[in-house]
């Protein structure tokens, strides 16, 4: 590489951190951020109606969710913009998994920037979800959990493997209730928050974490029966919640908690100091 090139390439990285540290992209990055939340909010819903009877779980996706807004036209308008603010989250979460976390010690450095990359990933997943959607391929083209889960268990290795994702699954879960009971997100905010925008923020963290520990579960027991069948995504959780003593009353509390987390989510979008 020429002097010039890496003059300009270091141009460009100083140009995304700047950006990404209050410029357009993180801009619209809260705008991304926020859509994520109106995904948590229609998986609430949808998980809301299927405790009470009336929903499917088949609906009860990001897939589902976002489903329900390519359904008209307004919905698909505001699909759109979703897709504009994912984009942009995930190029602002990859300019800080590359040059972020700068303030913190370099273990947790690597940890944040990992969890960077990783909210990069799973953005551009929902775009692809939307982009199929709004194209009408039916939003993207991979296996279920189930078929992935099969497929696994199928190699040498698969059930340790499957485990694990199980049990990382579970440590995820365990983090998020974690992050809710003590309100740790609030280091990603400005300050002077809202107290009800906080307390909204806690209680849909932990029924974030609920929702992704009994995937996890699900993991774990697919692995030890050898049944890919037990394994599922929200889905699946949501029928597992309900089949449990209480069931709808456990479902429904779980519902209610992740129509919490995208309220929090939406609102606090524009106070965002760090993804």
């Amino acid at each position: 590489m020429t002097d010039a090139m890496e003059h300009h390439a270091r141009e460009a990285g100083a140009a995304a951190r700047s950006s990404a540290r209050g410029g357009w992209l993180q801009t619209l990055g809260k705008v991304g951020y926020a859509a994520q939340g109106v995904v948590w909010l229609l998986l609430g819903w949808i998980a809301l109606q299927l405790a009470l009877g009336s929903g499917s779980s088949e609906e009860a996706t990001q897939k589902g969710a976002l489903a329900r807004l390519a359904g008209n036209g307004l919905g698909r308008v505001l699909l759109v913009v979703m897709i504009v603010g994912l984009v942009a989250y995930a190029l602002w979460q990859a300019v800080e998994a590359i040059w972020g976390h700068t303030h913190q010690e370099q273990k947790k450095r690597l940890a944040k920037r990992l969890g960077s990359a990783g909210k990069a990933v799973l953005s551009l997943a929902l775009v692809a979800t939307a982009i199929g959607l709004l194209a009408g391929s039916g939003g993207g083209s991979g296996g279920s959990p189930e078929q992935v889960t099969s497929g696994v268990l199928g190699v040498p290795g698969g059930v340790a493997l499957v485990v694990a994702a199980g049990l990382g699954l579970l440590v995820l879960g365990a983090y998020l209730v974690y992050r809710g009971v003590t309100a740790s997100f609030r280091e990603k905010l400005e300050p002077d928050v809202d107290p009800r925008v906080i307390a909204a923020g806690r209680v849909g963290y932990a029924g974030r974490g609920v929702a992704v520990a009994v995937v996890g579960v699900l993991l774990v027991l697919a692995a030890a029966r050898h049944d890919p069948e037990e394994a599922g995504g929200l889905d699946a959780a949501f029928t597992a919640l309900l089949q449990l003593p209480l069931g709808a009353v456990v479902l429904g509390a779980v519902a209610l908690a992740l129509m919490f987390c995208g309220v929090y989510q939406v609102v606090v979008a524009r106070h965002l100091v760090e993804g």
